[in-house]
């Protein structure tokens, strides 16, 4: 259990239990914890392993055990699974996700079987390839929408499975304690982290009570409401979804049983379909980018046209170079990007349109966008919550022309779609938004 942290809505964890039932063998959960992710800061770990301490509750109810143990998958699952005569991995989709599952997969002496439950449509069931746009996977995972949508079944254990005695070989390892990982967590402490005051909760059951309340008050807002960083118009899943406290499946079925609605016929909603819309496409079209492109967070992963363009970009002199620390400390000319930076680092969330605006306003005050795309990729890693994430390099692979074409041309930017200060006006009150995180 690594990209699915969560003991309900789990089809990793489901189809384990019926083979578990099947064979009529225990059924033993492993959580392999590194004391360094990518840049993730303390209060990212912190923030996982409460969700954690969540699922494994949810499991100690079903009679299956959860155990932490310090190292990477593919150093400590061989060692738990020598007796096993079935290892079931869940699904992230980044570069390490996937050498996890190819070593484990030549590493363990029984069956191996990745079982996907963070995407709607299965990665190689959408698209066999790259995909150019969200108009190319649209036209892929549309027709598969219903067939997939339906499928989670809550598989409930018929024996009990709590004890991890039933591996013999265990002397090597010693499980760790959660609540003392807990009291102490490992990870990064970027420079703004004290700053840093995370509201959203972790686990499961509360990121269903808040999906709730976002249809509540108004998922048919969603289309109006949602480039407005002053609204409420969004429903704040990205960081439940990124560290899979929730699965996009429950999402969308809650959804369809809330509304009533069917995602190709949902004109009486225009909210919930651009919401679903966000959900599916657009968050598969970044899993499809990280999964197909392992380029996927430097310049070398965006299209030849960008490159090109922002190549000559770089032969353009800059008014301004802010080095690292200074964008950190949100300390540029321009007060709008500050706010999306203090924003980010004091909640932990940037508001998505702020977020494209702050990854382009970078590629002017930095040497070159080789730079740009490091710095942007470095700051969102270490203070967003939803960070180290798909989403996030796609989105930041987006401000620098990915699944995106080519606009008029303008100094630095080259052909590379522009934002400006005044675009920001004209769509919400950008004063408002600035004097918030001054």
């Amino acid at each position: 259990m690594q990209a699915s942290v969560r003991g309900r809505g789990n089809l990793a964890l489901d189809w384990a239990v019926s083979e578990a039932n099947r064979q009529r063998i225990p059924l033993v959960v492993v959580f392999c914890l590194q004391e360094r992710y990518l840049s993730a800061s303390i209060l990212h770990y912190r923030h996982l392993l409460a969700g954690l301490a969540e699922a494994k509750k949810d499991l100690e109810e079903k009679g299956i055990g959860l155990y932490l143990f310090q190292g990477s998958p593919e150093h400590i699952i061989p060692i738990v699974a020598q007796q096993a005569s079935l290892v079931v991995l869940d699904t992230g989709y980044l570069r390490h996700q996937r050498t996890w599952r190819n070593q484990l997969g030549a590493l363990l002496p029984c069956r191996t079987v990745w079982v996907e439950s963070n995407v709607l449509v299965p990665i190689k069931a959408a698209s066999p390839k790259e995909e150019w746009s969200a108009y190319t996977l649209r036209r892929k995972i549309a027709p598969l929408f219903d067939d997939f949508l339906d499928i989670s079944t809550e598989e409930v254990p018929n024996h009990q499975s709590l004890g991890l005695d039933v591996v013999p070989h265990m002397a090597e390892l010693e499980p760790l304690s959660l609540d003392a990982v807990l009291m102490n967590p490992p990870g990064l402490t970027p420079q703004r982290m004290l700053e840093q005051k995370i509201t959203e909760q972790p686990g499961h059951e509360k990121a269903i009570d808040s999906f709730m309340q976002f249809i509540a008050r108004g998922i048919d807002l969603y289309e109006t409401d949602r480039n407005n960083p002053l609204l409420q118009g969004t429903s704040r899943m990205s960081a439940a979804l990124h560290f899979g406290f929730v699965s996009p499946l429950e999402l969308a079925a809650i959804i369809k049983k809330e509304l009533g609605i069917h995602w190709l016929s949902s004109c009486s909603h225009p909210g919930a379909a651009a919401y679903l819309e966000e959900l599916i496409v657009r968050r598969e079209l970044a899993i499809n980018f990280c999964y197909y492109n392992d380029s996927y967070d430097t310049p070398a992963g965006l299209p030849d046209w960008a490159i090109k363009t922002l190549n000559e970009g770089n032969l353009h002199q800059r008014k301004v170079i802010y080095d690292f620390e200074t964008l950190e400390a949100a300390q540029t000319e321009d007060p709008y990007w500050n706010a999306a930076q203090n924003q980010m680092v004091r909640t932990g969330y940037m508001h998505g349109y702020m977020r494209m605006y702050w990854g382009k306003r970078l590629l002017a005050w930095t040497k070159d966008y080789e730079e740009a795309m490091r710095f942007a990729i470095l700051l969102n890693d270490q203070y967003s919550l939803d960070g180290r994430d798909p989403n996030g390099y796609a989105g930041i692979a987006w401000c620098f022309g990915k699944h995106d074409r080519p606009w008029a041309g303008r100094p630095i930017y080259g052909t590379v779609r522009y934002m400006n200060a005044a675009g920001l006006r004209r769509k919400f009150d950008a004063d408002t938004y600035a004097a918030l995180f001054t």
